[in-house]
């Protein structure tokens, strides 16, 4: 109800004599999506996307199942992911001050890095290293979701802007519902270390992917 009424505050576009708005406008024709999903410098970005809203779903829903298995209680439960939760919102201009000097690819790299690090370190780590270690990852993966939105819109090509970031907010979407599932499946399955080590290593392996692929390299310049 908040959101809908501060909806109402919102200025009306403006617009060009001939009735169009100022802004990138797309049209809408499913063939702007399959542009935006065939060009290829986005999809190594597409794929680090996914892999970071993994990471997301895994600290948000799976950090409160290990502190439940090391006894904790409500309390530090609470805390835990209120460290972890605020680390990530207050990583991201940060973040994003760091990409206008450093380059967007480097800090996404550097923050998927010391996500999925952290992310194999929590089922190892307890009390306050454990409250270290959700910091990271939560500053990690705020770098990441900050900067590949900021690389993704950079990439898109001329009047593709709004379908760009559809397509790469479903991607959002797919790796927010695949990550919880996976490690679900994982630890059931071999215990809840093995899950979250999985899951760091296969960011990690994303991570080698994009530094050697080619067209990753391309990731702050424009096509």
């Amino acid at each position: 109800m908040v959101a809908f009424l501060l909806t109402l505050l919102l200025p009306e576009p403006t617009t060009r004599g001939d009735g169009a708005f100022d802004e990138d406008d797309d049209g809408f024709a499913l063939s702007g999506l399959a542009t935006a999903l065939r060009q290829p410098n986005l999809r190594p970005w597409y794929a680090v996307t996914v892999v970071n809203m993994f990471f997301v779903g895994i600290l948000f829903g799976f950090l409160p199942v290990r502190v439940h298995a090391l006894d904790y209680g409500p309390m530090p439960t609470g805390v835990l992911l209120t460290l972890a939760a605020a680390s990530y919102l207050l990583i991201q201009p940060l973040a994003g001050l760091a990409a206008d000097r450093f380059g967007a690819d480097t800090t996404v790299r550097l923050g998927l890095g010391l996500a999925g690090i952290s992310v194999m370190v929590i089922p190892l780590a307890e009390g306050v290293i454990l409250g270290v270690v959700a910091v990271l990852a939560g500053i990690g993966i705020g770098t990441v979701w900050t900067n590949t939105d900021a690389l993704v819109s950079t990439l898109a090509q001329s009047g593709q802007m709004g379908a760009t970031m559809g397509v790469a907010g479903s991607f959002k979407a797919f790796g927010d519902m695949l990550g919880p599932l996976l490690i679900g499946l994982l630890s059931q399955a071999f215990g809840l270390t093995v899950g979250f080590v999985v899951c760091g290593v296969l960011g990690l392996t994303v991570l080698v992917v994009i530094t050697r692929h080619p067209l990753a390299r391309m990731g702050s310049t424009p096509p």
